[in-house]
């Protein structure tokens, strides 16, 4: 399983792509018939779980994230590549020929149209445009769930139109939900997908430092609840779940607890790849056994 690691079309911070290979051959469940993912995200796994179908052998794919901007990007990559294609290269290639100033006024404008648009395919092809050229991959909304990224000084974005189509081949099987994590996992609990399923779950990092965790569950809007999330796969009795984290003193405190134990992701994929250098604390907490 050391095939080249597919990037995901959409740029975003914080991918997994540098673990991908070592995550996907050593820690991931092999043989169940379903691949159930909670937070999509830019699907950097979902497209190399796929690409790595033949080892890991699953049979249908069941994937969900709360922004509804990514899953309607992907369906209509799925569904209309040839449209998604044709409207995001003419937008660039406009773009592409504008001076750094235009450059930042069409982002901002962009930016305007998106938030206010009801209109989900044209939202997926600005959603598209807005990673690409705002800062750094970051994705945020304020609180009126607008999207308040500043312009990232882009020189130019290049669309492979080959690589967009490929893509959309290979998710043409994948079911895409757009549902509070609860809500996904009920789901595919009554209708008896998860009796047979490898549950991947990626959620939003914990700090370091339990004050700051407290002031966020306090003060910030829509904050990630872990304890109700954890509880979650809990009561649904949930076998085969990895959560990917970062290493904390509050994560340990939340999620290494039974039937979950935790492992170092790092120490799994400096055996099989002792070069390898790593600038995040990379752990998972598991509640199966990892195949010898």
């Amino acid at each position: 399983m050391k095939k080249e690691v597919i990037s995901s079309p959409i740029r975003w911070a914080g991918s997994k792509k540098k673990l991908l290979n070592e995550m996907l051959e050593e820690t991931f469940k092999r043989h169940q018939k379903n691949y159930v993912e909670c937070f999509l995200g830019s699907a950097v796994v979902l497209l190399n779980v796929i690409n790595n179908n033949e080892d890991l052998d699953y049979e249908n794919f069941y994937v969900n994230d709360i922004n509804s901007n990514i899953i309607n990007f992907y369906i209509l990559l799925q569904k209309k590549p040839e449209y998604l294609i044709t409207q995001i290269k003419e937008l660039s290639d406009k773009y592409n020929n504008f001076s750094m100033d235009e450059k930042s006024s069409l982002f901002y404008e962009i930016r305007n149209i998106f938030n206010c648009s009801d209109n989900s395919d044209e939202k997926s092809i600005y959603f598209y445009f807005l990673m690409k050229t705002g800062f750094n991959g970051v994705y945020r909304e304020n609180s009126k769930g607008h999207f308040n990224v500043p312009f990232g000084k882009k020189e130019k974005i290049i669309i492979d139109e080959k690589y967009l189509m490929n893509i959309s081949k290979m998710i043409k099987k994948v079911k895409f939900y757009n549902l509070p994590f609860e809500d996904f996992l009920n789901k595919m609990n009554k209708k008896g997908i998860l009796d047979d399923a490898f549950v991947y779950c990626d959620p939003p990092y914990l700090p370091d430092d339990l004050l700051v965790y407290q002031k966020q569950m306090l003060y910030t809007k829509d904050s990630f609840n872990h304890e109700m999330f954890f509880s979650t796969l809990n009561e649904l009795n949930i076998k085969n779940v990895m959560i990917s984290m970062s290493e904390s003193i509050i994560a340990d405190k939340i999620y290494n607890n039974p039937p979950f134990k935790k492992i170092d992701v790092r120490n799994i994929i400096r055996v099989i790849n002792p070069k390898k250098l790593f600038s995040s604390k990379e752990v998972a907490y598991i509640n199966y056994q990892i195949e010898e």
